[in-house]
């Protein structure tokens, strides 16, 4: 019994020594210490948990669906192509030039009615029809067998390529070429009625359009006409204002 306590004493005093030579051999020469193993190994136990959560936040993150782009609102009509409109204008005009109109009137004023189809954002192609009206330069003289000229009436139509600029507010200009045909009659004090100077013209103009609805703006526009007939040339120019609609939907 006594050599086997001492037996006992004597392996435990030689494991305490061989731990004891093995500690400065441990990381950054630490003493061994009942406090240092429990720091080192409650240490080496937080790291592996901050790997672990390192990589279960990656993986998470490697797994998320990829996010979705928001969705747009609907487009506003007026951007939409193969969109319909229609216009009424009430405008003013003034005849010019070397043919017999510009000779014997002068200004006066008219309707205009106008449809367009929007071929893109920017561009629509549109139609013109436009009644316009101008007064004698001399007052008509009511003689006996002479039929004094008393005002002339212009029907008018024409395809125009309208271009838009800044579309998207509610605020843009515009600017349009075309060509078009002219009916000119000249109608007398006793409403007889002669045509003259008929035949095409080219009309180029600028103009703005204002939406105070989402469907209805305002439509003010500046024009002007160029006409060759019978080797007479006759220019027009025109002040109109009126709205516009987007009906459908």
């Amino acid at each position: 019994m006594i050599r086997m306590g001492f037996g006992v004493k004597a392996g435990a005093l030689a494991i305490m020594a061989a731990a004891c030579l093995a500690a400065p051999r441990m990381g950054h020469a630490q003493s061994w210490t009942p406090a240092a193993w429990s720091s080192a190994a409650s240490g080496d136990v937080l790291a592996d948990a901050r790997s672990e959560d390192s990589f279960l936040r990656l993986s998470d993150s490697r797994r998320q669906p990829a996010p979705v782009p928001a969705t747009r609102g609907p487009v506003p009509r007026r951007l939409r192509p193969n969109t319909i409109s229609l216009g009424v204008q009430g405008q003013y005009g003034v005849i010019r030039g070397s043919s017999r109109l510009a000779d014997g009137f002068d200004h006066g004023p008219g309707y205009a009615l106008r449809f367009r189809y929007l071929l893109s954002r920017a561009v629509a192609l549109g139609f013109s029809f436009e009644h316009q009206r101008f007064g004698s330069i001399q007052p008509p003289l009511n003689v006996p067998g002479d039929f004094a000229d008393s005002h002339v009436v212009i029907t008018t139509f024409s395809t125009e390529a309208v271009f838009y600029r800044h579309r998207e507010k509610d605020l843009h200009p515009y600017f349009l070429v075309g060509f078009g045909y002219a009916s000119p009659d000249e109608v007398y004090t006793n409403e007889i009625a002669s045509r003259v100077n008929e035949g095409a013209f080219l009309t180029t103009g600028i103009g703005f359009e204002r939406f105070v609805r989402p469907r209805v703006s305002i439509d003010g526009s500046v024009r002007a006409y160029g006409q060759i007939a019978n080797s007479e040339f006759t220019s027009i120019g025109e002040v109109s204002l009126g709205i516009h609609l987007y009906p459908g939907d």
